[in-house]
């Protein structure tokens, strides 16, 4: 198939940092054979502006002979809605949302009537809106491999890569003195230095430092025996998400330590393929226990990359997401 994948390349503009789901919607389409195009609706729409970015958008639809087009919605219009369901005339266009646990009744479920289907990540958003919006699809993230390294030295024993900011950085802080946490990324310069995140610290990458390039935090999901898997959402701390990494680092070798998420049973058994913990105490007691007990590490590691690469790829999840559309 032809495939049109409308995403952002730069991680939340950064010029250095690319936006996973750049990689994601590009790479593992072509790994299945399909022919894949980009279309950068972010970057366009500082450029041109809103309605410039929207025309462009249906010309390159119109013009393409694409079977799908795979859109990235996050939070903000990046062209006029009119311009999608214009732009559906010529292509079936399918949202793929982040972050609907807080923002779909404000926010996605209104994008609904201009998608030919919308994906959520969220079963409990499924499960009460499938009726109320028939194009709704339910999907998950998933691996990107190009990066794993499931073989490589572990020279860092308890680890984070991310943005680490607000709750995530205080509990990064307080993992760093209890269970020697090492943490990395945007914000992590702070943990060392033991000052709390504030307000306009991103605007001081001397300070808060960059986002990592994708590469680079696959290293250090490599390198990690244990990783620290927090699953707040940014916008409430009393709302659990499965986030992206939980599938991300799945090939490295790392063993997740992750807060218990609800729905995450459905993708990795606790206590075989993942270690949960119930509060930070309890999580750098467990970072402790398993680093002491490296059998007992490894024989987790091994079942979580087994089942990631045996099904959760994203090369699993678009075909079951093109047979669950009808393509």
């Amino acid at each position: 198939m032809r495939v049109l994948s409308t995403v952002a390349k730069g991680y939340y503009g950064s010029s250095i940092a690319c936006e996973p789901m750049y990689l994601e919607f590009t790479d593992p389409l072509r790994a299945l054979g399909h022919e894949v195009d980009h279309f950068d609706h972010l970057a366009t729409r500082g450029r041109f502006g809103l309605a410039e970015c929207g025309e462009l958008f249906v010309r390159e639809v119109r013009e393409g002979g694409y079977d799908v087009v795979l859109y990235q919605t996050s939070g903000e219009d990046k062209m006029p809605r009119e311009a999608v369901r214009e732009a559906g005339r010529y292509a079936p266009i399918v949202a793929w949302n982040s972050d609907d646990d807080w923002q779909w009744n404000s926010y996605t479920k209104h994008l609904c009537p201009y998608f030919a289907f919308m994906v959520t990540t969220y079963p409990d958003i499924y499960d009460a809106n499938k009726k109320d919006f028939p194009n709704l699809r339910l999907s998950q993230w998933g691996c990107y491999d190009r990066y794993a390294d499931f073989g490589h030295a572990k020279d860092l024993d308890f680890a984070f890569v991310g943005k680490v900011y607000g709750l995530r950085q205080r509990q990064c802080r307080y993992l760093r003195r209890k269970a020697g946490l090492q943490a990395y990324g945007t914000g992590a310069r702070l943990v060392r230095l033991g000052l709390p995140w504030f307000r306009g610290a991103q605007r001081l990458p001397w300070l808060s430092g960059p986002p990592l390039p994708l590469d680079e935090v696959n290293d250090i999901w490599n390198r990690s025996k244990v990783s620290f898997t927090p699953m707040e959402a940014s916008s409430d701390p009393h709302l659990l998400q499965i986030k992206g990494r939980t599938f991300e680092m799945g090939l490295s070798g790392t063993l997740m330590l992750c807060q218990h998420s609800p729905h995450l049973e459905r993708y990795y058994e606790p206590g075989k393929e993942f270690v949960a913990f119930e509060d930070l105490d309890d999580c750098a007691e467990k970072a402790d226990f398993y680093l002491k007990h490296e059998t007992e590490l490894a024989r987790i590691a091994r079942a979580y990359h087994d089942r990631t690469r045996a099904e959760h790829l994203w090369q699993h999840r678009f075909t079951k997401l093109f047979q669950d559309i009808g393509l």
